[in-house]
Protein backbone atom coordinates (compact mmCIF):
# COMPACT_ATOMS: atom_id res chain seq x y z
CA UNK A 1 0.00 0.00 0.00
CA UNK A 2 1.98 2.84 -1.54
CA UNK A 3 0.66 6.67 0.80
CA UNK A 4 2.12 9.74 -0.95
CA UNK A 5 1.15 13.13 1.41
CA UNK A 6 1.80 16.27 -0.55
CA UNK A 7 1.69 20.35 0.77
CA UNK A 8 3.70 18.65 3.94
CA UNK A 9 4.34 20.87 6.73
CA UNK A 10 7.52 20.03 8.93
CA UNK A 11 5.66 19.38 12.14
CA UNK A 12 3.54 16.89 9.71
CA UNK A 13 6.16 15.08 8.23
CA UNK A 14 7.30 12.98 11.48
CA UNK A 15 3.89 12.47 12.45
CA UNK A 16 2.93 10.67 9.57
CA UNK A 17 6.26 8.56 9.18
CA UNK A 18 5.63 7.75 12.60
CA UNK A 19 2.51 6.58 12.98
CA UNK A 20 2.15 4.77 8.95
CA UNK A 21 5.78 3.39 9.51
CA UNK A 22 4.51 0.51 8.16
CA UNK A 23 3.53 1.52 5.26
CA UNK A 24 5.11 2.93 2.17
CA UNK A 25 5.34 6.66 2.67
CA UNK A 26 6.11 9.11 0.38
CA UNK A 27 5.72 12.86 0.89
CA UNK A 28 6.78 16.04 -0.39
CA UNK A 29 6.68 19.52 0.84
CA UNK A 30 5.79 21.13 -2.66
CA UNK A 31 1.68 20.87 -3.64
CA UNK A 32 0.90 17.58 -5.96
CA UNK A 33 1.26 19.68 -9.24
CA UNK A 34 4.90 20.08 -8.67
CA UNK A 35 5.61 17.23 -8.04
CA UNK A 36 6.97 14.78 -10.36
CA UNK A 37 4.06 12.48 -11.40
CA UNK A 38 6.69 9.43 -12.04
CA UNK A 39 6.93 8.97 -8.62
CA UNK A 40 3.62 9.49 -7.29
CA UNK A 41 1.32 7.46 -10.06
CA UNK A 42 1.11 4.30 -8.64
CA UNK A 43 0.16 6.16 -4.90
CA UNK A 44 -2.88 3.71 -3.45
CA UNK A 45 -3.67 6.52 -1.07
CA UNK A 46 -3.00 10.85 -1.52
CA UNK A 47 -3.18 12.78 0.97
CA UNK A 48 -3.32 16.92 0.32
CA UNK A 49 -4.06 20.37 1.21
CA UNK A 50 -6.11 22.97 0.11
CA UNK A 51 -3.46 24.18 -2.42
CA UNK A 52 -3.36 20.94 -4.61
CA UNK A 53 -5.56 21.22 -7.56
CA UNK A 54 -6.88 18.04 -7.76
CA UNK A 55 -8.37 18.70 -11.35
CA UNK A 56 -9.36 15.82 -14.24
CA UNK A 57 -5.76 16.33 -15.75
CA UNK A 58 -4.10 16.06 -12.69
CA UNK A 59 -5.75 13.18 -11.39
CA UNK A 60 -5.89 10.99 -14.91
CA UNK A 61 -2.12 10.54 -14.23
CA UNK A 62 -2.50 8.39 -11.26
CA UNK A 63 -3.24 4.68 -12.31
CA UNK A 64 -4.12 2.66 -8.64
CA UNK A 65 -5.53 5.50 -6.78
CA UNK A 66 -8.05 4.59 -4.45
CA UNK A 67 -8.64 6.78 -1.93
CA UNK A 68 -8.00 10.90 -1.37
CA UNK A 69 -8.07 12.22 1.69
CA UNK A 70 -7.83 16.12 1.97
CA UNK A 71 -6.50 17.73 5.35
CA UNK A 72 -9.30 20.01 4.88
CA UNK A 73 -12.86 20.56 5.35
CA UNK A 74 -13.29 21.94 2.64
CA UNK A 75 -13.20 20.12 -1.07
CA UNK A 76 -13.19 22.80 -3.59
CA UNK A 77 -10.26 21.55 -4.75
CA UNK A 78 -11.00 17.97 -5.85
CA UNK A 79 -12.90 17.16 -8.84
CA UNK A 80 -15.63 14.91 -7.05
CA UNK A 81 -17.49 14.03 -10.00
CA UNK A 82 -14.21 13.03 -12.17
CA UNK A 83 -13.90 10.64 -8.79
CA UNK A 84 -17.20 9.43 -9.10
CA UNK A 85 -16.97 8.55 -12.39
CA UNK A 86 -13.61 6.56 -11.35
CA UNK A 87 -14.72 4.57 -8.18
CA UNK A 88 -12.02 7.13 -6.45
CA UNK A 89 -13.19 7.69 -2.39
CA UNK A 90 -12.51 11.02 -1.40
CA UNK A 91 -12.49 11.60 2.47
CA UNK A 92 -12.21 15.08 4.46
CA UNK A 93 -11.47 16.13 7.79
CA UNK A 94 -15.28 17.37 9.75
CA UNK A 95 -15.14 19.24 12.57
CA UNK A 96 -11.28 19.32 13.62
CA UNK A 97 -11.75 22.41 15.55
CA UNK A 98 -14.51 24.96 14.51
CA UNK A 99 -13.39 26.62 17.90
CA UNK A 100 -9.99 27.81 16.04
CA UNK A 101 -11.98 29.41 12.96
CA UNK A 102 -14.65 31.00 15.13
CA UNK A 103 -12.16 32.49 17.82
CA UNK A 104 -9.87 33.71 14.74
CA UNK A 105 -13.63 35.11 13.47
CA UNK A 106 -13.81 37.02 16.43
CA UNK A 107 -10.03 38.10 16.30
CA UNK A 108 -10.75 39.89 13.31
CA UNK A 109 -14.22 41.09 14.60
CA UNK A 110 -11.86 42.79 17.27
CA UNK A 111 -9.47 44.12 15.32
CA UNK A 112 -11.65 46.17 13.38
CA UNK A 113 -14.76 47.36 15.76
CA UNK A 114 -11.55 48.95 18.20
CA UNK A 115 -9.33 49.85 15.17
CA UNK A 116 -6.57 48.11 16.77
CA UNK A 117 -4.66 48.58 12.89
CA UNK A 118 -5.38 51.97 13.63
CA UNK A 119 -3.86 52.08 16.98
CA UNK A 120 -1.20 50.34 16.73
CA UNK A 121 0.25 52.74 13.54
CA UNK A 122 -0.30 55.50 15.91
CA UNK A 123 1.52 53.89 18.27
CA UNK A 124 4.51 53.68 16.49
CA UNK A 125 4.62 56.82 15.35
CA UNK A 126 4.67 57.62 19.11
CA UNK A 127 1.27 59.28 18.93
CA UNK A 128 -0.47 58.31 22.11
CA UNK A 129 -3.31 61.03 21.59
CA UNK A 130 -6.83 59.67 22.32
CA UNK A 131 -8.91 61.06 19.24
CA UNK A 132 -12.43 60.36 18.19
CA UNK A 133 -10.75 58.84 15.11
CA UNK A 134 -9.96 55.99 17.36
CA UNK A 135 -12.74 55.39 19.02
CA UNK A 136 -14.22 51.80 19.10
CA UNK A 137 -17.46 49.95 18.91
CA UNK A 138 -19.25 47.97 21.91
CA UNK A 139 -19.84 44.62 20.45
CA UNK A 140 -23.01 44.28 22.90
CA UNK A 141 -24.86 47.17 20.76
CA UNK A 142 -24.01 45.30 17.40
CA UNK A 143 -26.22 42.85 15.20
CA UNK A 144 -23.92 39.47 13.90
CA UNK A 145 -25.19 38.19 10.62
CA UNK A 146 -23.93 34.91 10.57
CA UNK A 147 -23.87 33.19 6.34
CA UNK A 148 -23.25 29.33 6.88
CA UNK A 149 -24.41 27.86 10.66
CA UNK A 150 -22.76 24.29 10.68
CA UNK A 151 -20.04 23.37 13.12
CA UNK A 152 -17.65 26.73 13.04
CA UNK A 153 -20.96 28.75 12.23
CA UNK A 154 -22.17 27.88 14.94
CA UNK A 155 -18.92 28.25 17.19
CA UNK A 156 -19.45 31.38 16.31
CA UNK A 157 -22.64 32.01 17.55
CA UNK A 158 -22.00 30.76 20.87
CA UNK A 159 -19.03 33.79 21.22
CA UNK A 160 -21.19 36.23 19.86
CA UNK A 161 -24.22 35.32 22.47
CA UNK A 162 -21.19 35.59 25.60
CA UNK A 163 -20.70 38.86 24.02
CA UNK A 164 -24.14 39.72 24.15
CA UNK A 165 -24.75 40.58 20.46
CA UNK A 166 -27.74 40.22 18.40
CA UNK A 167 -27.40 37.51 16.04
CA UNK A 168 -28.76 36.89 12.89
CA UNK A 169 -28.41 33.88 10.92
CA UNK A 170 -29.28 32.61 7.44
CA UNK A 171 -29.04 28.79 6.42
CA UNK A 172 -30.85 25.94 3.75
CA UNK A 173 -31.70 24.32 7.28
CA UNK A 174 -32.00 26.00 10.32
CA UNK A 175 -29.72 24.92 13.58
CA UNK A 176 -31.51 24.54 16.59
CA UNK A 177 -28.60 25.62 18.75
CA UNK A 178 -28.34 28.63 17.14
CA UNK A 179 -32.05 29.18 17.85
CA UNK A 180 -31.36 28.25 21.66
CA UNK A 181 -28.28 30.86 21.62
CA UNK A 182 -30.98 33.48 21.25
CA UNK A 183 -30.15 33.59 17.00
CA UNK A 184 -33.35 34.88 14.42
CA UNK A 185 -33.01 32.92 10.82
CA UNK A 186 -33.72 35.31 8.48
CA UNK A 187 -33.99 35.24 4.69
CA UNK A 188 -30.52 36.39 2.85
CA UNK A 189 -31.84 39.73 1.96
CA UNK A 190 -33.31 40.77 5.00
CA UNK A 191 -29.74 39.75 7.14
CA UNK A 192 -27.81 41.48 4.85
CA UNK A 193 -29.88 44.39 5.42
CA UNK A 194 -30.36 44.58 9.30
CA UNK A 195 -26.75 43.25 10.05
CA UNK A 196 -23.77 45.81 11.36
CA UNK A 197 -21.66 42.62 10.96
CA UNK A 198 -21.81 39.96 8.28
CA UNK A 199 -19.14 36.97 8.88
CA UNK A 200 -19.08 34.34 5.86
CA UNK A 201 -19.34 30.19 6.98
CA UNK A 202 -20.14 28.63 4.09
CA UNK A 203 -18.41 26.04 1.90
CA UNK A 204 -17.66 27.21 -1.62
CA UNK A 205 -19.96 25.56 -4.59
CA UNK A 206 -21.58 27.20 -7.54
CA UNK A 207 -24.35 28.68 -5.50
CA UNK A 208 -22.15 30.54 -2.99
CA UNK A 209 -19.60 31.67 -5.83
CA UNK A 210 -19.88 35.84 -5.41
CA UNK A 211 -22.35 35.54 -2.77
CA UNK A 212 -20.97 38.38 -1.62
CA UNK A 213 -21.44 40.73 -5.26
CA UNK A 214 -22.71 43.93 -5.74
CA UNK A 215 -26.32 43.55 -5.91
CA UNK A 216 -25.17 41.82 -2.17
CA UNK A 217 -23.53 44.95 -1.59
CA UNK A 218 -26.36 47.09 -2.66
CA UNK A 219 -28.72 45.71 0.18
CA UNK A 220 -26.35 45.72 3.36
CA UNK A 221 -26.27 48.62 6.13
CA UNK A 222 -23.82 51.64 5.45
CA UNK A 223 -20.45 50.73 7.27
CA UNK A 224 -21.34 47.21 7.65
CA UNK A 225 -18.04 45.14 8.76
CA UNK A 226 -17.43 42.31 6.50
CA UNK A 227 -15.94 39.44 7.40
CA UNK A 228 -14.71 36.11 5.43
CA UNK A 229 -13.28 33.20 6.86
CA UNK A 230 -14.36 30.57 4.48
CA UNK A 231 -13.46 30.06 0.97
CA UNK A 232 -11.82 33.35 -0.81
CA UNK A 233 -14.63 32.74 -3.97
CA UNK A 234 -17.48 33.55 -1.43
CA UNK A 235 -16.65 37.38 -2.19
CA UNK A 236 -16.01 38.98 -5.00
CA UNK A 237 -12.97 40.77 -4.73
CA UNK A 238 -13.82 43.58 -7.14
CA UNK A 239 -17.35 44.34 -5.73
CA UNK A 240 -15.99 44.60 -2.36
CA UNK A 241 -12.85 46.86 -3.24
CA UNK A 242 -15.42 49.15 -4.53
CA UNK A 243 -17.88 49.27 -1.95
CA UNK A 244 -14.65 49.71 0.79
CA UNK A 245 -13.45 53.18 -1.46
CA UNK A 246 -16.63 54.71 -1.46
CA UNK A 247 -17.21 53.77 2.40
CA UNK A 248 -20.20 51.53 1.80
CA UNK A 249 -18.19 48.93 3.72
CA UNK A 250 -16.53 49.97 7.02
CA UNK A 251 -14.46 47.40 8.01
CA UNK A 252 -13.26 44.44 6.06
CA UNK A 253 -11.76 41.30 7.78
CA UNK A 254 -9.87 38.34 5.56
CA UNK A 255 -8.32 34.85 6.53
CA UNK A 256 -9.37 34.08 2.81
CA UNK A 257 -9.44 35.68 -0.66
CA UNK A 258 -9.41 34.93 -4.31
CA UNK A 259 -6.35 33.94 -6.16
CA UNK A 260 -4.61 34.09 -2.38
CA UNK A 261 -2.28 31.00 -3.62
CA UNK A 262 -0.32 33.34 -5.55
CA UNK A 263 0.95 34.95 -2.72
CA UNK A 264 0.73 32.23 -0.45
CA UNK A 265 2.84 29.40 -2.60
CA UNK A 266 4.81 32.09 -3.86
CA UNK A 267 3.67 32.04 -7.18
CA UNK A 268 4.45 35.48 -8.00
CA UNK A 269 8.31 34.62 -8.38
CA UNK A 270 7.08 32.99 -11.29
CA UNK A 271 5.79 36.00 -13.04
CA UNK A 272 1.85 35.02 -11.34
CA UNK A 273 -0.58 37.72 -10.21
CA UNK A 274 -3.80 39.19 -10.65
CA UNK A 275 -5.97 42.09 -10.38
CA UNK A 276 -7.59 40.83 -7.68
CA UNK A 277 -4.27 40.05 -5.77
CA UNK A 278 -2.95 43.39 -6.37
CA UNK A 279 -6.43 44.74 -5.08
CA UNK A 280 -5.82 42.64 -1.90
CA UNK A 281 -2.33 44.25 -1.69
CA UNK A 282 -3.86 47.34 -2.01
CA UNK A 283 -6.68 47.08 0.50
CA UNK A 284 -4.14 45.68 3.19
CA UNK A 285 -2.57 48.96 3.35
CA UNK A 286 -5.83 50.43 4.79
CA UNK A 287 -5.78 50.93 8.60
CA UNK A 288 -9.66 49.01 8.25
CA UNK A 289 -9.04 46.09 6.68
CA UNK A 290 -6.88 42.87 8.19
CA UNK A 291 -5.76 40.47 5.89
CA UNK A 292 -4.51 37.07 7.15
CA UNK A 293 -3.55 34.08 5.30
CA UNK A 294 -5.90 31.13 5.55
CA UNK A 295 -4.19 30.24 9.09
CA UNK A 296 -7.94 30.82 10.89
CA UNK A 297 -7.69 26.77 11.23
CA UNK A 298 -3.63 27.27 12.47
CA UNK A 299 -3.81 26.36 15.97
CA UNK A 300 -2.01 23.71 18.11
CA UNK A 301 -5.10 22.08 19.22
CA UNK A 302 -6.80 22.12 15.53
CA UNK A 303 -3.54 20.83 13.81
CA UNK A 304 -3.35 17.70 16.18
CA UNK A 305 -6.60 17.04 15.39
CA UNK A 306 -6.34 17.20 11.66
CA UNK A 307 -2.99 15.14 11.64
CA UNK A 308 -4.79 12.37 14.29
CA UNK A 309 -7.86 12.19 11.92
CA UNK A 310 -5.84 12.25 8.81
CA UNK A 311 -4.27 8.96 10.25
CA UNK A 312 -7.10 7.14 11.78
CA UNK A 313 -8.96 7.70 8.45
CA UNK A 314 -5.95 6.11 6.60
CA UNK A 315 -5.61 2.93 8.83
CA UNK A 316 -9.66 2.55 8.95
CA UNK A 317 -9.52 2.76 5.20
CA UNK A 318 -6.63 0.11 4.67
CA UNK A 319 -8.04 -2.46 7.71
CA UNK A 320 -11.61 -2.57 5.70
CA UNK A 321 -13.40 -0.44 8.74
CA UNK A 322 -16.12 1.85 8.03
CA UNK A 323 -15.14 5.60 6.84
CA UNK A 324 -18.34 6.85 6.45
CA UNK A 325 -18.11 9.99 8.78
CA UNK A 326 -15.19 11.60 6.80
CA UNK A 327 -16.75 10.51 3.26
CA UNK A 328 -17.42 13.10 0.65
CA UNK A 329 -17.41 10.77 -2.05
CA UNK A 330 -18.25 7.11 -1.59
Amino acid sequence: MKIVFTSVRKDEKSYFLENLKQFHILEFQQTINKTDPEKVKDADILSVFIFDRLDRETLSKFDNLKLIITRSTGVDHIDLEYCRQKGIKVAHIPGYSPESIAEHTFGLILCLTRKLKKIEKRAERLDYSIQPEIMGKDLYTLSLGIIGTGRIGTAVARIASAFRMKIFAYDIRENPEVVELGGEYLPLEELLKKSDIITLHTPLTDKTYHLIDRKAISLIKDGVILINTSRGGVVDTDAVYEALQSGKIAGLGLDVFEDEKILMLNQYEEGKSSDKVMKILKLNSQDNVVITPHVAFFTEKATENIKHMTVECIKKFIQGEDISDCLVVA
